[in-house]
């Protein structure tokens, strides 16, 4: 894999870098390919400042080091970025769920980027923000006492493949279980996917998550 090609590419602050720019400023010295294996923590957000960008594998960000997992991880997907500049009160873990292949970044190098790019500060702002503003929508969901609260919750119950679940009984059975009208599931799930929630397809639907 050409590790320098895949960060241009998949990188929030270098994808839209022109060539000579990428070129200059990402030496092979600036990252590291790390491997993991399954159970293996991969990140912390109290002593560990760098940011992990997935190339290979599965792992899941968790509350706590036992604690519940709260998103799951695919390849080009990024932890750390949160929680880089500054350690939060709460503690989260990476942990991988097999064996996982990834790049880290530094502090240290990101800060070099900023300080030689400073337009790439508006682009982590821009990240941090879209991340805040998604957070700040799922809360309302889970505490907002409404249909689609109620809609949420259970499927973010419902057994995962990646961030897909599958609904296994008709909409007639989920509003009888949920303790709503037909016509209120549906609107319902058309709020949640307005909302940036969820993609649904058919009987096939996606919990989009907020990264770490």
């Amino acid at each position: 894999m050409d590790i320098k090609k895949f960060l241009h590419e998949n990188f929030f602050l270098f994808n839209e870098l022109n060539d000579a720019d990428f070129n200059s400023l990402v030496k092979d010295e600036n990252f590291k390919l790390e491997l993991f294996n399954c159970g293996d923590i991969l990140h912390n957000n109290k002593n560990s400042q760098k940011i992990g960008l997935i190339t290979k594998g599965k792992a899941a960000i968790r509350s706590g080091e036992e604690g519940v997992i709260i998103r799951r991880l695919s390849p080009n997907d990024i932890f750390g970025v949160a929680s880089l500049f500054d350690s939060p009160s709460y503690f989260t873990s990476v942990v991988a769920l097999s064996d996982v292949e990834l790049i880290t970044l530094s502090k240290e190098f990101i800060v070099k980027c900023l300080d030689t790019f400073p337009n790439l500060s508006l682009r982590y702002i821009k990240f941090l923000s879209k991340k805040i503003n998604f957070l700040n929508t799922k809360i309302n969901a889970y505490t907002a006492k409404s249909a689609e609260n109620k809609l949420y919750t259970y499927l973010l119950q419902l057994p995962r493949n990646k961030d897909s679940v599958t609904l296994s009984i008709n909409m007639a059975t989920l509003a009888k279980m949920l303790g709503v009208g037909r016509a209120t599931i549906y609107r319902s799930f058309d709020k949640l996917i307005s909302q940036g929630l969820i993609i649904k397809n058919e009987k096939n639907i996606i919990l989009k998550e907020v990264q770490s």
